[in-house]
């Protein structure tokens, strides 16, 4: 990760668990315009590194999480859920297309997916009888989020921070499903809210390490002589 990232990076995550530590004082001024800063700061930092459509749809992807954050804050997480779904949604689409684009020509790597293929599948079949008029949305949903973690594994040459970061995404959005359409459990919120933000501050690390990583080799002596 470059050094311009790495501030407005960490500045992210310290606003994101700031959230996150503060969720057992909610309902507080402007809680809900705390939660969607830090993955504002994500976009515009893919979208800075990322030049062309990938940094295009990855900063987009953030951006519909950030919409997703506040629909659901705003909203006590039920007022706009269909609406949060929805950015969600988008928010997998986007992902989807900007890893897509990231390995391109790289091998799909099934076996690092099989556990998340199986848990998604598995969660879904689960928690739709009890989605009743939902069952279709969150069908879908589930499906572009198994989507979303199957590009994931392609973007790096062995599992990483953005693997890993995709598969707590599809941990924490299962949960909200879980806490939702099945059972309630004890302190649901902050157990969603924690894993959901680690996985997507996961991806965005393991995107800005990948594309540091690429410059370093491109301004390196051996690759500079070669392309003299």
């Amino acid at each position: 990760m470059s050094l311009a990232a790495r501030w407005p990076y960490l500045l992210a995550l310290l606003l994101g668990y700031l959230y996150i530590a503060l969720i057992p004082f909610k309902p507080y001024p402007l809680g809900w315009l705390l939660k969607p800063l830090p993955m504002l700061l994500f976009a515009w930092l893919v979208w800075r590194d990322y030049p062309g459509a990938a940094g295009r749809w990855l900063g987009l992807g953030f951006v519909a999480a950030a919409a997703g954050d506040f629909f659901l804050d705003y909203g006590n997480r039920d007022g706009l859920f269909v609406q949060a779904l929805l950015a969600f949604l988008l928010n997998q689409l986007a992902f989807v297309a900007g890893f897509l684009l990231l390995g391109r020509g790289r091998p799909w790597r099934w076996w690092w997916s099989l556990p998340v293929i199986a848990y998604a599948i598995g969660m879904t079949l689960w928690m739709l009888p009890g989605a009743g008029a939902l069952q279709v949305p969150v069908a879908l949903y589930f499906a572009c989020l198994l989507a979303m973690a199957l590009t994931a594994a392609r973007v790096e040459e062995r599992p990483g921070p953005l693997w890993l970061g995709a598969m707590l995404f599809v941990i924490a959005d299962s949960l909200i499903g879980v806490n939702k359409f099945i059972q309630p459990f004890p302190h649901a919120v902050l157990v969603i809210v924690s894993c959901y933000f680690t996985g997507q501050a996961l991806i965005a690390w393991g995107l800005l390490q990948l594309r540091g990583a690429a410059a370093i080799v491109a301004t390196s002596p051996a690759v500079a002589g070669r392309s003299d």
